[in-house]
């Protein structure tokens, strides 16, 4: 690509680069080697992060870590396109994963990349998780991994007061991730945090450092091509809560 060509390159011809260098294979992190498909349904997939393996670095250490540990069933909690749904089939083989998304779109892009990944024998989908779904499926299943990221729903799903001390119970067990949409809903953060703290051991951790740089076929983009590479388009500082059960310290 030629130089002043190379600089006025938007987002979108930087992420069909990345998928055509990729062959849509995740390249770092996690779930390295796991397929995506090209499809979308919420602003652009954050298909070049996610492609690179860059996507939500800051999980990495922790999933990686929990990785050795043993679970009923993990659950995705606004699964969108599947890449944690999809994802977990490859750390936690041989384990359950019961995704939902409240939109169809994201379930029908869930269905293909799970199709790509030759893992429908693993992969349950499902539209709303209710307080009631989520404390059936520990009852059931035993202890969860629950990864969760259901845009400022986290205060009603994990702190109703209807149903806080039964979530609590059966919770006890699991390892959790809680991404904390503050700007949508104040309390998230806190409300969870107070929900969990008793029983788990909870980190908060926030948005860190990406870096384009280990990516050989991005050295010929500028910086700013390189940086809107692994840019995940947050509206704010996000952060995350890590809540690992206190009863399944290793």
């Amino acid at each position: 690509i030629g130089l002043s060509e190379e600089w006025s390159m938007n987002r979108d011809q930087i992420t069909a680069l990345i998928q055509h260098q990729t062959d849509m294979t995740v390249q770092t992190g996690p779930f390295a080697g796991m397929r995506l498909s090209p499809d979308f349904f919420w602003g652009d997939g954050d298909l070049a992060s996610k492609l690179l393996g860059t996507y939500e670095q800051e999980l990495h250490l922790f999933l990686s870590r929990m990785a050795s540990r043993r679970y009923g069933a993990i659950v995705n909690i606004g699964c969108a396109e599947g890449y944690y749904a999809v994802g977990a089939t490859r750390l936690f083989p041989g384990t359950k994963v019961f995704a939902f998304d409240t939109d169809p779109r994201a379930l029908d892009i869930l269905a293909r990349n799970v199709r790509l990944n030759e893992v429908e024998a693993a992969v349950e989908a499902g539209g709303v998780c209710t307080p009631e779904t989520l404390i059936n499926l520990a009852e059931a299943h035993g202890p969860l991994l629950v990864i969760c990221d259901c845009e400022g729903n986290e205060v009603p799903l994990f702190s109703d007061l209807a149903t806080q001390a039964a979530m609590q119970a059966a919770l006890r067990h699991s390892d959790l991730i809680i991404e904390c949409h503050d700007f949508l809903n104040s309390i998230s953060t806190a409300q969870c945090l107070a929900t969990f703290s008793a029983t788990h051991l909870v980190e908060n951790v926030y948005s860190g450092g990406r870096n384009p740089n280990v990516f050989p076929f991005l050295s010929g983009l500028s910086d700013t091509a390189r940086w809107i590479a692994v840019c995940e388009n947050r509206p704010c500082l996000m952060n995350w809560l890590l809540c690992q059960s206190r009863l399944l310290r290793a």
